[in-house]
């Protein structure tokens, strides 16, 4: 299969959009560790090598495998939207000053 290189992202983004408001029906506004996030997304990837598994070799329809994707990039992208503003607060810090004496060390 060769990428799209993203040829699809609006409609993309509305399935994960739509994932997202059914997550948040389901089970309300989570709050959990680094650790159970990554649990979680774990187990999503392994439906998705399932469903894609089922399409390979029992010909299964390639929705399942969008659904088990789209459900693997909505968890991620909450991953990363939960540490994208402990990173915003780190790429905006100045950088640290050099320590000027570290050249006349021996």
């Amino acid at each position: 299969m060769k990428d799209l290189c993203l040829a699809n992202h609006d409609f993309l983004y509305e399935l994960v959009d739509g994932e997202n408001t059914r997550q948040l029906m389901k089970w309300g506004i989570q709050d959990r560790s680094p650790f159970e996030w990554m649990v979680y997304l774990t187990e999503e990837v392994g439906e998705l090598a399932e469903a894609i598994s089922e399409h390979a070799y029992r010909h299964a329809p390639p929705d399942g495998v969008v659904t088990e994707a789209i459900q693997v990039a909505t968890l991620a992208l909450k991953i990363a939207e939960m540490y994208s503003e402990e990173f915003v607060e780190l790429t905006m810090q100045p950088p640290p000053e050099e320590d000027q004496n570290a050249d006349h060390r021996a």
